[in-house]
């Protein structure tokens, strides 16, 4: 990227303009960053407009190489150019032709040759804007539709083509291979003079995004010879997905330097992850990190369009980030409506959870303890089968599914055990009502932490040193819970019938997979999907990936890779609770007093 025009200072104002990324990617919007700063002192910026002028560079094969004739007819100039030969980097005389008629003529015998070429795994740096039939166009004055020939600009021994004035740019196959240039000016609505000097950028070629790899679903063969399928079961998929907010792919740090920047973009990623989560056709999907605009402006819409509803819980606190923008990020549980109906919601903030403790002490220990205030959340919602399936004497069958990112920071493992102490313990009112439970959690916590032994193992046992318990908080809390939790991933890996290319993927200790999340400065698994292993089977889980590279990545847009578990509920042995559930289920963990329960007001 480059910019072409002088200075961008005036004696007035100062223009901003950088682009998201330097190469644009095909389909997906480029929209440049625009901020217009007055200097000191200065009066406001008057009401203004701001002109975009978009131009794709054209690129002439004849103008810096001998003309090329048909391959058909030698008489004639070719005008287009097969772009399975350019793919493959096959310039050879055959690959050229003077019509699109020509062209389609030859094409049963043209391409034929293609199989006979070794494909350029770099081809698409530099293939050129697709036409009709495989092929492109070289005349200045090609048209991607009807419309009347555009400018043409010439400029530092290039030829660019007015595309269009918008804010934003949507890279088509045309653009493939080619730059893009903007001209951007700020004029003033009353004197139409410019506030600012015109500014002028050029991007790198357009690209073509890679494939997305698929992941197939692992069945254990030994579960499905030893426990059929009754035809009343229910059957579900579940998804749990850090998906990696904006504000932390692009913060302006170089944690991810190792990534494109085109493919941490929003722009890139948005598209990426959606087309991932659809794939996987879940019917619950358990999403954290998600950023609340992009929830609202296209999560929540696009996924609407396939069946999805949802509830989002965001956190209290919101960050500024380095665009100059305030957001906040969440948790979202999203469910296909044709299968469930939402009964009830209930939202944790784990900021509450230590407020008891923290308000008993006084002094200098108060304003020490005021660290385990961490703005995590959890939601929790129940939910319901529509319609008959796996409906018994009028009772339909309930699930709940909890959604929770723990805290992050490795300084503090009091309070990541505090946080999920504090929703196991809310879960267990729901388990009271004999409601099967599902835990989707970033527990930002290895496999043999003490919250995973806590969850998984249904107790903790924690020495009271400062190494573990800074204020000494995890003393007065019940370490224990009636909760059969047990891991997805961990309950596959176990038994019999898993291929042996799938266990070299996993920990042969923990039985976990030996990542989730893979980056420069760590490797581990961090993401866990929990069952209660009295009211559900495990049918299947997604495979895990290789260890092909660091996340995030073109292929994968998150720093953590998605899990997901098939599950049966067996409605013979569904025996729902004529309780009726609780209007809430607490904002703090069980503490106790002289080795005894204090239960919560």
């Amino acid at each position: 990227m480059a910019q072409e025009s002088g200075s961008s200072e005036s004696p007035n104002w100062r223009l901003d303009l950088h682009f998201p990324s330097n190469a644009p990617v095909f389909g997906c919007r480029f929209q440049p960053y625009i901020h217009v700063v007055k200097p000191k002192g200065s009066f406001q910026l008057p009401p203004h407009e701001n002109s975009f002028t978009w131009y794709r560079e054209h690129v002439c094969s004849s103008s810096n190489q001998e003309k090329v004739r048909c391959f058909v007819h030698h008489d004639k100039l070719s005008t287009i150019q097969c772009i399975v030969c350019v793919g493959q980097n096959r310039h050879t005389k055959m690959s050229y032709y003077c019509s699109d008629t020509c062209f389609m003529a030859a094409w049963n015998k043209h391409k034929v040759h293609h199989h006979f070429a070794d494909p350029d795994p770099q081809a698409v740096k530099i293939i050129k804007s697709l036409g009709p039939y495989g092929s492109y166009p070289d005349s200045p004055g090609y048209q991607d539709d009807d419309s009347q020939p555009n400018e043409v600009v010439e400029q530092d021994g290039k030829t660019w083509i007015e595309m269009g004035s918008w804010e934003y740019y949507v890279p088509t196959e045309h653009d493939i291979g080619f730059c893009l240039r903007l001209k951007f000016e700020v004029v003033d609505s009353s004197t139409r003079t410019q506030l600012c000097p015109a500014r002028i950028e050029v991007t790198d070629p357009v690209i073509y995004p890679p494939p997305h790899p698929p992941r197939c679903t692992m069945w254990n063969s030994c579960i499905a010879d030893l426990k059929e399928h009754s035809s009343n079961d229910v059957t579900f998929r579940v998804l749990s997905y850090n998906i990696l907010a904006d504000y932390l792919a692009t913060s302006g740090s170089k944690r991810h330097d190792y990534c494109p920047d085109w493919a941490l973009s929003w722009a890139y990623r948005q598209h990426n992850l959606l087309y991932e989560i659809i794939d996987y056709d879940a019917d619950i999907l358990c999403l954290q990190e998600v950023q609340k605009d992009h929830f609202e402006n296209f999560l929540k819409p696009e996924l609407a369009k396939y069946g999805y509803l949802v509830v989002y819980k965001k956190k209290k606190t919101g960050i500024f980030t380095f665009k100059s923008q305030f957001t906040v990020d969440g948790c979202a549980t999203f469910y296909r409506d044709r299968r469930f109906k939402e009964i009830a919601t209930y939202e944790l903030e784990f900021n509450n959870s230590a407020k008891p403790f923290v308000d008993s002490l006084d002094g200098e220990q108060k304003n020490e303890a005021l660290r385990l205030l961490k703005d995590n959340v959890a939601l929790v919602v129940i939910l319901e089968m529509v319609g008959n399936e796996g409906s018994s004497d009028g009772n339909r069958p309930r699930i709940c599914v909890a959604n929770t990112h723990i805290h992050a920071n490795v300084q503090n493992p009091d309070i990541k055990l505090l946080q999920v102490v504090t929703l196991i313990h809310a879960l267990e009112k729901i388990a009271e009502l004999k409601i099967p439970l599902l835990i989707c959690a970033d527990l930002n916590s290895l496999p043999q932490s003490d919250p995973y032994t806590f969850i998984s193992k249904a107790r903790v046992e924690i020495l009271p040193i400062k190494e573990t318990d800074k204020s000494g908080i995890l003393q007065t809390l019940k370490l224990s819970h009636p909760l059969n939790l047990v891991s997805a991933y961990a309950t596959f890996f176990q038994s019999d019938g898993v291929e042996d290319h799938q266990r070299e993927k996993m920990d042969p200790e923990t039985k976990e997979p030996l990542f989730t999340s893979r980056t420069p400065s760590f490797f581990g698994t961090l993401d866990y999907i929990f069952y209660t292993a009295a009211s559900l089977r495990l049918d299947s889980v997604l495979e895990l990936l290789d260890k092909e590279g660091y996340l995030p990545s073109a292929k994968w847009s998150s720093d953590h890779i998605a899990l997901m578990a098939s599950f049966s509920l067996e409605t013979s042995s569904y025996n729902l609770s004529s309780e009726p559930l609780p209007e809430s289920l607490g904002q703090h963990p069980t503490f106790l007093h002289n080795n005894k329960v204090l239960q919560e007001s």
